[in-house]
């Protein structure tokens, strides 16, 4: 199934500014990267289930895999951001092969810049601003795609700088989570049993329980449930789907046992869900 184009970038704008308001508590698709830089205002935001403080003067650097929405935010809350493509930004990863700036950049994808840092975000933002509205069309995907690269290599040097870069270890526990994460993300729509991640992983049910308890106090299979049904809240929200179009396309045995899934976790049918979201 293909990812969701929801939220800023429904409308295929690459670059705006956005307060995320008109979307609630609906999680943000995103087809490739999203950059935020945050302008005014705060908001609680969950990225990867973790809740987490974005606010004045931060950065967030947002990728396809990760689960991403507002909790709540406060009335001047207001950011800049670039959306991207998969193809846009996948050079890029391919190209950037510090294995220590993506796994940082999974375990917190949120940033606060000094003062210098900050400046050269805003140039960075009117390049991509610049690229997106005024360069020939056979240059611009290629304009972006190397302006964005400069950005990540950039991050990864300031890493480096700052002694946090690619020769700190990273511990074992850390790396099978980052995997974990990933899988999910890959493999919700088809497979919810705990025991195949924890295949995928080498490693015992147990040892994966033991590992997300530890750092979410959340068992994998509560997890995997919380992408699920963020997942049927998007689809509910933001498409013409069926509730049987629905389960379908997320492997769910039949509808029934959907809306079973839905409810014990909501608190409300996918119906129920759906009315209250077109009369909010």
């Amino acid at each position: 199934m293909e990812r969701l184009q929801i939220g800023i970038i429904a409308n295929g704008g690459r670059t705006g500014q956005t307060d995320f308001k008109a979307y609630g508590s609906n999680r943000i698709g995103i087809s490739g990267c999203m950059v935020l830089l945050v302008d005014s205002g705060r908001a609680i935001v969950s990225v990867g289930f973790k809740r987490r403080v974005l606010c004045r003067g931060m950065m967030a650097v947002l990728f396809y895999d990760d689960t991403f929405w507002i909790e709540r935010s406060s009335h001047t809350f207001r950011c800049r951001y670039v959306a991207l493509s998969y193809d846009n930004v996948q050079e890029a990863i391919y190209k950037l092969t510090s294995p220590y700036f993506w796994d940082s950049l999974s375990e917190n994808p949120l940033f606060r810049p000094d003062n210098a840092q900050w400046e050269l975000l805003e140039r960075w933002y009117e390049q991509m601003v610049w690229i997106c509205h005024n360069s020939a069309n056979e240059y611009t995907d290629q304009l972006l795609r190397n302006n964005i690269h400069n950005l990540f290599m950039a991050m990864d040097g300031a890493m480096t700088h700052s002694g946090a870069g690619s020769n700190k270890p990273i511990s074992r526990s850390r790396i099978l989570i980052i995997k974990f994460l990933k899988l999910v993300a890959q493999h919700f729509r088809t497979t919810r049993e705990v025991s195949f991640y924890a295949r995928q992983l080498c490693i015992t049910t147990t040892y994966l329980y033991k590992l997300t308890h530890r750092r979410w106090n959340l068992s994998p299979k509560e997890l995997i449930d919380q992408q699920t049904i963020c997942e049927i809240k998007t689809l509910l929200s933001n498409t013409d789907m069926s509730v049987k179009e629905i389960a379908h396309a997320l492997n769910f045995e039949d509808i029934p046992y959907m809306c079973r899934y839905f409810r014990q976790r909501t608190g409300l049918s996918p119906m129920q869900y759906k009315n209250d979201i077109k009369r909010s």
